[in-house]
């Protein structure tokens, strides 16, 4: 996933300069003036960070904010609000609603980018976190299944082999006896090929922690 952002702005001029200095310094910036064209925005696009003005008319950066809540954690998409206003109630409402930072008007583009940079870094952080956490449950997940699988078949296995030696005349029967132990076996494979896995470390992931695919 690139460095998608997406900026929110309803004064075209400061908007559009705003998206032309973060795309010199190598964003990719998706630029709309509202809040509806915003929540649109979201549903269609993966982005990584929304910059977002408070002062809107048709629906408020806090609003949005709010709106945006439901679907995203911070941990998952962050925003930083952007006001024209340097008041404390401002910056403290967006901060109670789960905005990540904020930035004061006009807007400096080396503080932009550092706060911008600090929060991506955070949530690749977050994320390698959560993603070495699911590899450990997974890990320990398939030892106690195979844990549990392994003692039934061993069960199995030993009293296929006791009937096996016992069966001398009866050829049909053995070779369903023979049938059932060749598949006892090669589930003993798998579940041994699933415990080489489990100790090792050849899982890959994605930036969301989910587990994309075991090689075997």
């Amino acid at each position: 996933m690139g460095l998608k952002l997406l900026l929110v702005d309803d004064d075209q001029m400061n908007g559009k300069l705003l998206q032309s200095r973060l795309v010199k310094r190598g964003f990719e910036c998706d630029y709309v003036t509202s809040g509806k064209e915003c929540l649109e925005s979201l549903k269609k696009e993966d982005y990584r960070l929304v910059l977002l003005d408070i002062m809107m008319p048709d629906m408020s950066g806090i609003e949005v904010l709010e709106l945006i809540r439901k679907d995203k954690r911070p941990v998952e998409l962050p925003v930083i609000m952007v006001t024209a206003k340097d008041e404390a109630s401002d910056i403290v409402d967006a901060l109670k609603k789960e905005a990540s930072d904020y930035l004061t008007k006009p807007v400096n583009i080396d503080v932009a980018i550092a706060r911008i940079n600090t929060q991506l870094q955070i949530l690749n952080l977050i994320q390698e976190s959560l993603k070495s956490q699911q590899v450990s449950t997974i890990n320990t997940m398939v030892t106690t299944l195979n844990h549990e699988i392994n003692n039934p078949l061993a069960i199995a296995v030993g009293n296929l082999s006791i009937l096996q030696s016992k069966i001398d005349k009866d050829d049909q029967l053995l070779e369903r006896v023979d049938k059932a132990m060749g598949a006892l076996n090669r589930i003993t494979e798998i579940v041994q090929k699933i415990e080489e896995i489990s100790d090792s470390d050849i899982v890959e992931t994605s930036y969301s922690g989910d587990v994309n695919m075991y090689k075997i």
